[in-house]
């Protein structure tokens, strides 16, 4: 064989391999999911590959304020003056927050691996709201939403509900996708 040909050989390996490399090197990001399971209080864990900035759970809701929220927000989170003004007629001045965490920035707490208990602030993580004591407890048939944005991935919120003292996690097909 030729040495032209070992060298054109050798370069389309070499481009190969640069391929390859680029490919895993870029990583892979899946948006964070909330899920919530267990007895009252839940269980919060999450789906994908960011690391926790917050963690807000809020409610209670109805599931017709969900279902209509839910076709305002489903498309983003730059939201309109008109579709800002449709979620307040849906919301009113209520205060929905029940309960917030503020993780240490200076600890990545990689959503994968994370797990918390409603009401129960983990090390290493700040409880914002309420300031003092344990937030209210979660009603049996009431809606809830647990937002959790992350570090180097997009996030979308979960809703769940309590049903015979379970967290049971409301579908985007119940919501009207």
């Amino acid at each position: 064989m030729s040495s032209a040909k070992i060298y054109m050989r050798m370069q389309i390996w070499m481009i190969f391999l640069l391929i390859i490399t680029t490919v895993n090197g870029c990583g892979y990001e899946e948006d964070t999911k909330p899920i919530v399971s267990g007895e009252n209080p839940p269980i919060i864990t999450f789906n994908g590959t960011g690391a926790l900035h917050h963690l807000f759970v809020s409610g209670p809701f109805t599931l017709e304020q969900l279902k209509k929220s839910y076709k305002i927000t489903r498309k983003g989170n730059n939201l309109t003056v008109e579709q800002k003004k449709e979620l307040n007629k849906i919301f009113g001045d209520k205060k929905y927050q029940l309960w917030e965490l503020d993780p240490d920035p200076s600890r990545k707490f990689n959503v994968s691996t994370l797990s918390i208990t409603y009401g129960i602030t983990p090390e290493g993580i700040k409880q914002v709201y309420p300031a003092n004591g344990k937030p209210e407890p979660l009603k049996e048939g009431q809606y809830y939403s647990v937002g959790a944005p992350s570090y180097n991935a997009n996030s979308k919120p979960g809703h769940f509900t309590i049903k015979n003292n379970k967290a049971v996690m409301v579908t985007d097909e119940e919501l009207g996708k």
